[in-house]
Order: structure tokens, then sequence, then C-alpha cells
């Protein structure tokens, strides 16, 4: 293939990438305003929550697909698909070292997931949870939050929900358990 096709061929690329990025990004923000609007209607702090949360997740997930885009341009010419390679393998060298660095997050993810499909506590539930009693608050997919009887509130990490032993003081008091 000469240079001239090829160099259509990035451009074709880049502009089918920049499309995907942008609409990627708009359908996750309408999916997300119209489900905040649902959530701001019941409990508006939460909705902050979410809020936050959604504007990290969106940048890693535009962040990616433009990776993923520029990687495709680079690897169409053989100069520098030889460099989108090198990229590619660096990206999966940087991907263990924050697999290792994020391991405590990523153990209370999927704790998190964990107690979401079991459901040994819900919430106003009254627990123990090591040296802490109090009634669950929320719960996260990276942590739960008990507010205690004297008033502050203690993030207990999921990963500890599910490897401590705890005391659930409401189990029985569930309708349907």
């Amino acid at each position: 293939m000469d240079s001239p096709s090829r160099a259509v061929q990035a451009l074709v690329a880049a502009v089918i990438w920049a499309v995907v990025i942008i609409v990627v990004r708009f359908v996750l923000q309408r999916a997300f305003a119209r489900y905040e609007r649902r959530l701001a209607e019941r409990d508006a702090a939460v909705a902050a929550r979410r809020r936050t949360t959604f504007a990290f997740l969106l940048r890693i997930v535009v962040a990616l697909t433009v990776l993923i885009g520029i990687w495709s341009v680079l690897s169409i010419f053989p100069a520098t698909g030889e460099i989108a390679n090198a990229f590619l393998a660096s990206s999966a060298v940087l991907a263990v070292i924050a697999g290792v660095a994020l391991s405590t997050p990523l153990g209370n993810l999927g704790s998190g997931v964990l107690l979401a499909f079991t459901q040994p506590v819900r919430l106003g539930d009254r627990i123990t949870v090591g040296e802490h009693t109090g009634v669950v608050d929320e719960i996260s997919l990276s942590y739960t939050t008990l507010v205690t009887d004297d008033g502050p509130h203690v993030y207990v990490p999921n990963q500890t929900m599910v490897s401590t032993m705890l005391v659930n003081r409401s189990v029985g008091s569930h309708p349907g358990s």
C-alpha cells in the first residue's frame, strides 16, 4: 500500500475514533443526567456524590477510548506501528503496576460487589464491626458508612466488612427474611 492511501486510511481512522469519543461521551452524559434527576428527587446528597463519581468515570472512559484510538491510528503505518506496539506493551506494564498499587481499592470494590449480592447487612441495620457499633447509613462499592450512637460517621472499608467478623443486631427484622 502506498503512502497517500495509508495517510487517507489514518485520517479516516482518526475521524472515526473522534466520532466514537464524542458519541460515547454524549450517550454516557445523557444516561447519567436521567439517572441523576431521578436520584436528586430522592436524595440530593447522594446525587452530588454520584455526580463526582460519574465525572471521574467519564474521564477514565474517554481517556481509554482516546488511547485505543491513538494506538489504532499509529498501527496503520509501518514506521509508527512499532511505536504503537511499544505503546501497547508499556500500557500493559502500567496496568500491572496500577493493579499492584490499587490492590486495596480493587479489593474493596470486589468486596462491595460481594456485599451487594450476599447482603449480610442492609441499610438501617444495627451492626458491630471491630470496635465500631452503629446503624448502616450507606453501602457503596468501596466502603460502608455507620452512624454511631454518639453521632460521628464511621467509614468501614468493604474489604474489612467481608474479612472480619461482624455482628448484625437486626437479623430477623428484615421484611421477607
